[in-house]
C-alpha cells in the first residue's frame, strides 16, 4: 500500500509542478501586454472559468473536511491539489479574459491563432441579436510557401463594454471600413 501512496505523491507532484509552470508562462504572457485600452472577463460562471473554478471550490472543501476530521496524513496531497486547483484557476482565468490594445485584439494571450492586430484585420461583421453583440473579425493567414487564406476571430462585446469598444473601433478601423448604419434582419435575406 505504500508503493501506490509513493507513487500518487510523485504523480501529484508531477501535475503541481506542471500547472506551476503552465500558470507562470500565462501570467507572463499577461504582464508582457502593453498598452492594454480595456479587457473584460468572458468565463462561462459569472465571468470565471468553469471547470477551474468548480475544481477550485472542491479542492477548498475536500480541505475543510481533512482539517475537521483531523486527517493530518493527508495534508500533502491536500495541500498540492489545492495548488493545483489555484494554478488551473489563474491559468483559465487570464485565458479566458478578452484584452483589448492599442496594438490589436487578444482572445487568449496563450494563442498566436487568437491574437490579431488592428492592420491586419482585412473585414468584420457585427451581429447584434437584442441580448448579445458579436465581431467577428477576419484576417488573413500567413503561411510560407502556401496560399493565404482567411481566419476569422470571433469576441462577444459585454453590455458596459460597448461604448469604449465602439470608440476604439472607430479609432482603429473607422478610416479603412466605412461604417454606415445598416440593420441586421437575419441571415435569411442573404440567401
Amino acid at each position: 500500500m505504500t508503493d501506490i501512496a509513493t507513487m500518487h505523491l510523485v504523480i501529484l507532484a508531477l501535475v503541481t509542478l506542471s500547472t506551476t509552470m503552465i500558470m507562470m508562462v500565462t501570467a507572463s504572457n499577461a504582464l508582457r501586454l502593453r498598452n492594454i485600452e480595456i479587457s473584460w472577463k468572458s468565463g462561462k460562471l459569472l465571468g470565471y472559468p468553469l471547470f477551474s473554478t468548480i475544481f477550485l471550490c472542491m479542492t477548498i472543501g475536500l480541505s475543510v473536511l481533512v482539517y475537521t476530521q483531523q486527517l493530518h496524513h493527508l495534508t500533502v496531497a491536500v495541500v498540492c491539489y489545492n495548488w493545483i486547483g489555484l494554478t488551473w484557476f489563474v491559468t483559465s482565468y487570464l485565458m479566458s479574459k478578452r484584452y483589448i490594445t492599442d496594438h490589436g485584439i487578444v482572445k487568449n494571450i496563450n494563442d498566436p491563432s487568437q491574437t490579431v492586430a488592428w492592420n491586419r484585420i482585412m473585414d468584420y461583421v457585427e451581429r447584434n441579436d437584442g441580448k448579445a453583440l458579436k465581431y467577428i473579425f477576419f484576417y488573413p493567414e500567413h503561411v510560407p510557401g502556401e496560399r493565404s487564406r482567411n481566419i476569422r476571430l470571433e469576441l462577444d462585446i459585454p453590455v458596459d463594454k460597448r461604448p469604449v469598444f465602439a470608440h476604439i473601433m472607430q479609432k482603429k478601423l473607422g478610416r479603412r471600413f466605412s461604417l454606415g448604419s445598416f440593420e441586421s434582419t437575419g441571415i435569411e435575406q442573404l440567401r
